[in-house]
């Protein structure tokens, strides 16, 4: 028999800790048959050579991601870009669902998206249609007829009926085309009377309103004028610019923030500055002279322009002012979605590991209040890198949520954590105060 002198046992559990997310420092440039590579791929691209070894010349819209990457890449060598080939479409719009479509079949690949310029149409497609007058003793639902555009697709739609009268128009396709709103009639069902109006949207802007929500967490930078800029007023989603009038044409000013939005990797050395007023570099500022009166109408629709830092004394071009469609500082909702991604990543990993380790992470309130650790570190995070100016995390008792929630400790499942988040934000303008005393 052989006695082994031991005294303590070491039990070694390996806590594997989360790789930091670069989805925030991951956006693509939308290829439409502009590059070799084949359709519903992307290729990554650290320098302007790369972007230029996958053009297809001539093809697509192979001259416009040339300039979009020597745009890009004149900010700086700090960040790459990729390329997304969707491949070709028959007019804009199918151009921008096949975005959409890729994106919904790859969630979560890309943060966001720098735009063809030409996405930026006018309202061609019918978004909705208002019914006037329901009219009367209809027995079945009238068939629903819209004009045709000039050149395009005419729209398509179903009514809906209730007690004899029409109370609705779903728009089965929203046609393409239209410069003004079409006409909307009806006919057969056995009734009479109703009367309705379509309204117009952009397809871009549909798009882009899918992800306006504070969930979205997916951004296009679109290029935009005066007369369209009001198309994206309230989405979150939208980086718009404004080029100036004396753009060369091998600038693609969109680039210019798309470059600095990927740039920013908030951490303790480098904590996350606002977008506006960044320098900017192979980009032509807009000229204040005779053009103030449509800085000023951008400006305040939130569009974003390229200025001089001249009121500073200083001429290198600048980014005026960093604001999302919806009014808000683009950094404000990057620092809110960096504490969103990494909050997810970090409790994801925390219950990978809590199953790994010995004692196990369970659920019950030292379970919760080990996951509320580890969330509020990650707030805590976010406020020393400068995504938001507090965060506070609370954890609903875990007797209190199972007494009102009794199936879902069963299921494993639990709902109580909540934070409330202040963002942080940039000074956009500053109001300065003077009184000049002359003493007798």
């Amino acid at each position: 028999m052989t006695t082994t002198p031991t005294i303590v046992n070491l039990n070694t559990v390996v806590t594997e800790a989360p790789a930091p997310s670069q989805l925030q420092q991951s956006g693509a440039l939308i290829s439409l048959g502009g590059t070799t590579l084949s359709t519903g791929s992307d290729q990554y691209c650290g320098q302007l050579s790369d972007l230029e070894a996958i053009l297809d010349t001539g093809s697509g819209n192979a001259t416009e991601l040339l300039h979009m990457g020597t745009t890009f890449f004149a900010q700086g060598q700090t960040v790459g870009v990729y390329v997304l080939e969707l491949g070709t479409a028959d007019d804009i719009d199918d151009e921008i669902a096949l975005l959409g479509t890729w994106i919904t079949d790859n969630p979560g690949v890309f943060y966001s998206y720098l735009v063809p310029a030409d996405w930026d149409d006018s309202k061609d497609n019918v978004g909705s249609v208002i019914v006037s007058n329901g009219g009367s003793g209809y027995t079945a639902a009238p068939t629903v007829t819209f004009s045709a555009p000039g050149a395009g697709t005419t729209a398509t739609g179903t009514a809906v009926i209730q007690g004899g009268a029409v109370t609705k128009v779903n728009v089965t396709n929203p046609g393409s085309g239209y410069s003004a709103a079409p006409t909307v009639s009806f006919s057969g069902g056995s009734g009479t009377g109703a009367a309705a109006t379509a309204n117009l949207v952009s397809a871009l802007d549909e798009l882009v309103a899918q992800y306006s929500n504070p969930e979205g967490r997916t951004y296009f930078f679109v290029t935009t004028d005066s007369a369209n800029a009001s198309i994206y007023a309230t989405q979150k989603s939208v980086f718009a610019v404004a080029p100036s009038p004396t753009a060369g044409s091998t600038e693609f000013q969109a680039a210019m923030p798309f470059y600095q939005w990927l740039v920013n990797n908030p951490g303790p050395a480098n904590p996350l500055a606002p977008m506006s007023y960044r320098f900017g570099f192979g980009v032509t500022p807009w000229v204040r002279k005779g053009n103030s009166s449509s800085i000023n109408s951008l400006l305040t629709a939130y569009c974003n322009l390229i200025l001089t830092g001249a009121e500073g004394g200083i001429s290198t071009a600048c980014l005026f002012k960093g604001t999302l469609m919806d009014g808000s500082q683009a950094s404000w909702w990057y620092g809110i979605d960096w504490f969103q991604i990494h909050v997810k990543q970090a409790l994801a990993a925390a219950i990978i590991n809590g199953s790994n380790e010995n004692p196990p992470l369970l659920y019950d309130q030292a379970g919760i209040n080990s996951l509320l650790a580890v969330a509020q570190n990650v707030a805590n995070s976010a406020v020393t890198f400068g995504c938001a100016l507090s965060i506070a995390v609370s954890a609903v008792p875990f007797a209190t949520y199972t007494q009102e929630n009794p199936d879902d400790y069963q299921a494993g499942v639990y709902n109580g954590f909540s934070a409330i988040a202040v963002g942080q934000n940039g000074f956009l303008t500053i109001k300065f105060n003077i009184d000049a005393v002359q003493f007798a």
